[in-house]
């Protein structure tokens, strides 16, 4: 359930509690979206399928190991053991879910953008796009979008989703 709602000229903003995460985040909900359709975006987020759990781990990891591969220096802040970790969602900080208006009003895919901290990306925020349950992107933020095209994300060399 979306709290501390607060609206202006540019959209909503709002706390969230994300159960899963055990994490409460902010959220950033696009002026043409409204608070219901937000909700469902939220609780799909707060109940994605194991199978979705375990691609976004398997590319927190892929990801993870091939930035400390280019920057040595990583593994110094890392605070766990990369290669016998059990649970990479562990090791990452949700900090903001960014909720776009829906492209189809009648029935909306629900869709989030979810901007986390972690130990590997010290340049920025790293990124978890998911649409209808689905993970599109892992990797650092970038300029994807919820609802672009498939293709965008199939073709993006920093989608870690793509390396699994």
């Amino acid at each position: 359930m979306i709290t501390d709602i607060k609206k202006d000229d540019f959209g909503i903003e709002g706390r969230v509690y994300l159960d899963y995460f055990d994490a409460d985040c902010n959220v950033v909900i696009d002026i043409d979206a409204n608070i219901e359709y937000a909700e469902k975006c939220v609780e799909m987020l707060d109940n994605l399928s194991e199978e979705t759990l375990e691609m976004i781990e398997k590319a927190l990891k892929i990801y993870c190991i091939t930035k400390i591969r280019k920057h040595k220096s990583i593994r110094e802040q890392v605070t766990f053991d990369v290669d016998n970790v059990k649970n990479m969602l562990d090791y990452i900080f949700p900090q903001t879910i960014y909720i776009d208006s829906p492209e189809d009003d009648d029935e909306p895919d629900t869709g989030v953008r979810l901007e986390c901290e972690c130990d590997w990306e010290f340049g920025g925020m790293m990124e978890i796009i998911i649409r209808q349950g689905e993970v599109l992107y892992v990797g650092k933020g970038g300029d994807l979008g919820v609802f672009d095209d498939f293709e965008y994300f199939n073709e993006d060399e920093n989608n870690y989703i793509n390396k699994i």
